[in-house]
């Protein structure tokens, strides 16, 4: 059963697991998001559609900005995709295939102190994102994950695309319904497959993506879909090794 990946966080490093780390790399310039997203990467060995990065890698989409300052929006909403890109290299040196996890653009953490239109500044960013996706598509990222609190209506109309998949990181509070006008993939945790029944009659669902899935929650599903719409999904919200491998063990359907 495939195993997708929707963003692995890391926190802090230790000084002493820093330097060991930067006398190892071998990218010319590196930082502590750089090393986030390697070790966001390494940990995921053996999964079938991995994905770096995470909520932690706002600040280095906010550095892309050059009019924002702060956190503050205050000049034209152009983008400098020189680090993203580097990053996507980096990654791609690590795991061919990846895909890379960003924040939503309603979760990067910028406000509007340009535009003054709630819904042109919503624009604006998602617009940007585009751009900077598309750069690290071009340098052989497989796809981007965005990390979403809530169904945007603006984001979901311009970025669901198909190789952009949103992340509901709630789903029980999260507006499925106007997310799946948008998307064809059902994210689930698996403790909530009773509401899938619902949804999939509702709306063309093409995978249904059961979260942190075990044997028995897979033989569940085989009721309401077939086996090879089915997939294993993850989030790994801390550091925590066997997270993944957890994941993989258990993403079999007993026959």
């Amino acid at each position: 059963m495939p195993v997708r990946s929707f963003g692995s966080e890391v926190g802090m490093p230790t000084v002493p697991e820093i330097t060991g780390w930067l006398k190892e790399v071998k990218v010319v310039e590196a930082d502590l998001t750089t090393y986030r997203l390697g070790r966001s990467i390494d940990a995921q060995e053996g999964v079938t559609v991995p994905a770096a990065g995470g909520i932690f890698y706002s600040e280095r989409l906010r550095g892309a900005f050059p009019g924002v300052i702060d956190g503050v929006l205050v000049g034209e909403p152009d983008v400098d995709p020189a680090a993203v890109v580097a990053d996507a290299h980096y990654i791609l040196t690590r795991q061919k295939g990846a895909w890379i996890s960003l924040p939503a653009p309603h979760m990067l953490g910028v406000r509007d102190g340009y535009i003054g239109d709630e819904e042109g500044f919503s624009e604006a960013i998602a617009t940007s994102y585009i751009r900077l996706m598309r750069e690290m598509r071009d340098a052989g990222v497989q796809g981007h994950i965005l990390i979403a609190d809530e169904a945007d209506a603006i984001e979901l109309d311009l970025l669901a695309k198909r190789k952009t998949l949103f992340f509901p990181r709630a789903p029980e509070t999260f507006d499925l319904e106007l997310l799946l006008e948008y998307q064809d993939r059902l994210i689930l945790p698996a403790k909530d497959l009773n509401r899938a029944e619902d949804l999939m009659e509702r709306f063309h669902i093409k995978r249904l993506i059961l979260l942190d899935a075990e044997t028995e929650d897979l033989a569940a599903a085989t009721a309401l879909a077939d086996p090879d719409m089915l997939e294993v999904g993850g989030y790994c919200e801390e550091n925590c090794p066997d997270y993944w491998k957890r994941l993989r063990e258990g993403a079999f359907i007993l026959r």
